[in-house]
């Protein structure tokens, strides 16, 4: 699996793009970041409580925002390519 980072997230992983282990699902995904890359990235990945996803980040999956397939239960492929983005604001 693909997993693409972009912004001040390349930061907090080191990398633009890693080729990481395949997880079931984003839920499952966003944990094993988390794990892998420590607590800076997981404070934006995921609510404090871990159960949802954090609303400073914006996750595709193939081009497809996870809000339009699932949300955080939405389902992978060891194919996919999973980008992660920061929200951005500003004018």
């Amino acid at each position: 699996m693909t997993v693409k980072f972009f912004a001040y997230l390349r930061e907090y992983t080191k990398c633009k793009i890693v080729d990481f282990p395949y997880q079931e699902d984003v839920r499952k995904l966003t944990l094993a970041l988390s794990e892998t890359y420590g607590d800076r990235l997981r404070e934006k990945l995921l609510t404090p409580d871990g159960t949802e996803l954090g609303e400073e980040i914006i996750i595709l999956v193939n081009g497809r925002h996870v809000e339009h397939l699932g949300g955080i239960d939405t389902k992978l492929s060891p194919t996919d390519v999973v980008s992660i983005f920061p929200v951005v604001a500003g004018g």
